[in-house]
């Protein structure tokens, strides 16, 4: 979707686009802060600054969406998880265990991000956890008081680096003003279909200080929200049980000591507990039923980020010199079920009969070797060094959940000169950042009647935590460092008044150590004792980037671009794995790219298309080893993706605002996938009690992209209606949609493996299929000088279409509890989904 502007508006949003009169007033906002909010030139045209200097939007030649706050704040979006409403081939999933993953143009994989995600000019990442996968916990982002966002499609790793394979989103945040106070209050009261009545709420509040004028200003944002749950446990007999509780706050101070220079200071915080949503798909195929976890245990979460940043935007002459350091702190707790897994083997049962009582011989359980070693030198007590000591150990696992507390501590520190004001444009730069993921991962007993993990649950206030007396299971930690450097040129070079050509480039490093330790070991799981141990990666390479783009007159512009991006490898972790496996390398793509940027009709029609291909080498894609513990590897195919992307604004009457975009997208495997040589693949079914093997979905040559789906759409409409005493009505609806996608690569081959079940139970494809849908959004409201004060009636996904966004395949899980139908076990699917239907009254309030 384009956001722009006219010299008047249309319903009550900046719209339309032009030309900047001259360069210098581009110029003359760069030297003030190259992140400022939009400016209206000439005819008033949104500036933005994806290319690390400012430029008009419809004259930027990259594939860029741009959202102002009036559009977010017309479309109630107030999270980054709803951004997908508003631009083509975006979509953002929420994850399981908190966070979110974003992709762009069908580039989706396990990992480290493969889209750059920005507070202003900070990086955002998520925790790696266990499995590596930092690109799955992204953290949302409120999106209250921001200038705009701006959503880059294609590598962008010139001049953002790492993890920007697919794009780039960049939240822009409202500045303090110097000059003037003012203030915002925005209230919500919502319900959401499923919660059984419960009520949302939300308060969000602005205030802006000019504490010296003209030369110091703060702005102080704060957010409280209360999520009504919908999801609920029949097993433990809990309703609602993903509620969540939102709290936080934003402070910026803007410092303009003399005219030509700007420092602006940033802190966040935001703080989110809630559980985890994720519920029994294949009981609803079963029973109509929605929403039911169906679990033994209780899943919480919790998510913290802090974050501190500084920039400096120094107009030295000749350049702006742009310097930025931040430091972020995130921490991410939860914990999930691990009860099939081990209650497999117990002779026991204490999982109401969901999981078989063990019958085999306890010397053939998984481990026993080593038990058998811990126990005879000493380290097991109060047990016998003998199959039935190990049964005895096995049975006393009870219940089991893990309970993983992940931190991520981050600092980067980015240097930049630019110049834009002649034909000759150019951003020449250097960057430094250092992270520190640490993960701890707990297996401990779950209180059968609350369902909560021991530890740290159900441990009393001022209890000691002892390895290896007061729990049971595993204990391990992982400290994960990955340091990267770069340095990153591009110029644009103006031939003529309308041809231009860019070019640019980026040298990297990353160096990355994991170490590991094993402080009590999961003899099951395949591990035993380890102190310390470090493993190490490092990768040296170049990014390139060229482009050309012609004006053929103010309202019509052709670009051509061709450009590299890449996400770094990594060392796994992985219980068992083998050592020649634990490290994986970067993956790359290269991208191609043509597009026009049009405007019809004085500007009341905007039409912006393009197409690009882009192939993808050395993917990293996930697996799983003994079919419980994943890890990430480089595949052996690469991938070709082709796409069309369409963005377009159409204005036909005073007040009236229609938008229309979307995407078509083929993202399939060039190549047959295989695992790694020397690791052995499970069985397909798997099969209870095998281990020493990995389990992946090997896809073939032509096979889709997993979560890619072929189409998105995306549309709006805004109707404001002018009455007296300056009073309007303003009318909003929108749509999304997204077509279907499959969860695994080499559906044919899964679908067969994983039949219907007994009794006519789901199987085959409704187990690796997520339907397209979409979803409908209305909002209605009256406002009092256009926005000073409004009241509005709202709601999302107003015909509670069920959306399915992730899909966990019990059938190939060997951690998922059972699930009883008709006397029988079946394994099931758990299904993440889009909110159901949320109806809401809004007040919002302005001082000036």
């Amino acid at each position: 979707m384009i956001a722009v502007s006219f010299p008047f508006r249309r319903a009550g949003i900046l719209l339309g686009v032009s030309v900047l009169s001259t360069a210098s007033a581009l110029h003359a906002q760069t030297a003030e802060a190259p992140q400022s909010e939009p400016v209206e030139q000439g005819g008033g045209d949104i500036i933005v600054t994806a290319l690390k200097r400012s430029t008009s939007i419809q004259e930027t030649p990259i594939s860029i969406s741009a959202v102002t706050s009036e559009s977010l704040a017309r479309q109630n979006i107030t999270d980054s998880n709803a951004l997908g409403r508003v631009a083509p081939s975006l979509v953002i999933n929420e994850s399981s265990n908190g966070g979110s993953r974003v992709i762009i143009r069908n580039l989706y994989a396990t990992g480290e991000p493969l889209v750059g995600l920005y507070y202003d000019e900070v990086p955002l990442s998520g925790t790696g956890g266990v499995s590596n996968d930092a690109g799955g916990t992204l953290p949302g982002l409120r999106l209250f008081d921001v200038e705009r966002a701006e959503v880059l499609r294609g590598p962008q790793g010139t001049l953002y680096g790492a993890s920007s394979m697919g794009g780039t989103i960049r939240i822009i945040f409202a500045k303090p003003k110097l000059d003037r106070y003012e203030g915002a209050v925005d209230g919500q009261v919502t319900t959401i279909d499923g919660s059984g009545g419960s009520l949302g709420y939300q308060m969000n509040g602005m205030v802006n200080v000019p504490i010296i004028e003209d030369k110091i200003g703060a702005r102080v944002v704060g957010f409280y929200e209360k999520g009504a749950g919908f999801v609920d446990n029949s097993v433990l007999g809990f309703k609602d049980i993903n509620g969540s509780e939102s709290y936080g706050g934003r402070l910026t101070v803007r410092i303009k000591p003399i005219e030509d220079i700007t420092l602006d200071l940033l802190g966040v915080y935001q703080n989110r507990t809630g559980a985890r949503s994720d519920w029994n798909y294949t009981e609803y195929l079963l029973t109509n039923k929605r929403y039911d976890q169906s679990l033994l245990i209780r899943q919480p979460q919790e998510d913290e980020l802090k974050l501190a940043a500084a920039t400096l935007n120094w107009d030295v002459g000749f350049a702006t010199l742009t310097a930025t350091a931040s430091y972020s702190e995130r921490n991410l707790k939860y914990s999930f079920d691990y009860t099939n897994y081990f209650s497999r083997y117990q002779t026991v049962n204490q999982t109401n009969g969901l999981v078989p009582s063990y019958t085999g011989a306890p010397t053939a359980i998984p481990g026993y070797s080593r038990y058998l070693a811990d126990c005879q030198s000493g380290y097991l007590v109060n047990t016998t060094c003998d199959g039935a000591g190990y049964q005895n150990l096995v049975n006393s696992y009870g219940i089991q959940s893990t309970y993983q507390p992940q931190s991520n501590k981050t600092n980067t520190e980015e240097i930049r000169l630019a110049d834009d004001r002649y034909a000759f444009k150019w951003t020449v730069g250097f960057y430094h950042s250092y992270r520190k993921n640490f993960t701890r991962s707990i297996l401990e007993r779950s209180d059968p009647v609350t369902g909560l993990q021991n530890y740290p649950n159900g441990f009393a206030s001022g209890d000691t935590y002892i390895v290896g007396t007061n729990f049971t299971g595993l204990d391990r930690t992982i400290d994960d460092r990955l340091e990267q450097i770069a340095g990153f040129a591009e110029a644009t070079w103006d031939i003529t008044d309308a041809l231009s050509v860019t070019a640019g480039g980026r040298y990297f490093k990353y160096m990355k150590d994991t170490t590991s330790a094993v402080l009590v070991p999961s003899y099951i799981a395949g591990n035993s004792r380890q102190g310390e141990l470090t493993a190490s990666g490092d990768e040296t390479g170049t990014l390139l980037k060229f482009g050309a783009n012609y004006k053929f007159n103010r309202d019509f512009m052709l670009y051509a671009t061709a450009a590299q991006g890449y996400r770094p490898g990594g060392v796994n972790q992985t219980l068992g794995l083998p050592s020649y496996a634990a490290v994986y390398s970067s993956d790359s793509v290269w991208a191609y790219e043509i597009g026009a940027k049009t405007s019809w009709f004085d500007r009341k029609v905007i039409v912006n298309i393009d197409a690009f291909q882009m192939d993808w080498n050395d993917m990293q894609i996930s697996a799983s080893f003994n079919n419980a513990f994943g890890f990430i590897t480089n595949s052996s195919s690469p991938a070709r993706i082709r796409g069309i992307e369409l963005d377009t604004s159409f204005f036909p009457l005073d007040g009236l605002a229609l938008r229309v975009s979307g995407s078509y997208i083929d993202a399939k495997l060039r190549g047959d996938q295989s695992l790694p040589s020397g690791i052995t693949q499970c069985p397909i079914p798997f099969i209870p009690g095998t281990t020493g093997c990995a389990t992946i979905a090997a896809g073939r040559d032509g096979d889709r992209i997993p979560y890619s789906p072929k189409w998105t759409i995306q549309g709006s409409a805004d109707y404001t209606i002018p009455l007296e005493d300056d009073l309007q009505i303003i009318t909003h609806a929108d749509l999304a949609y997204r077509s279907k996608s499959l969860t695994t690569y080499d559906l044919a081959r899964y679908a067969t493996a994983y039949p219907n079940g007994p009794a006519g139970t789901p199987g085959g494809e409704a187990l690796y299929t997520l339907p397209g849908f979409a979803t409908v959004g209305l909002r209605l409201g009256l406002e009092k000088d256009e926005g000073r004060w409004g009241i509005y009636v709202f709601a999302n996904n107003v015909f509670n279409k069920l959306g399915l966004t992730s899909l966990t395949n019990g059938q190939a899980s060997a951690t998922q509890l059972s699930y009883r139908y008709n006397g029988a076990l079946i394994r099931p699917s758990f299904a993440q989904v889009t909110q159901p239907r949320v109806i809401g009254v809004q007040a919002t309030v302005k001082f000036r």
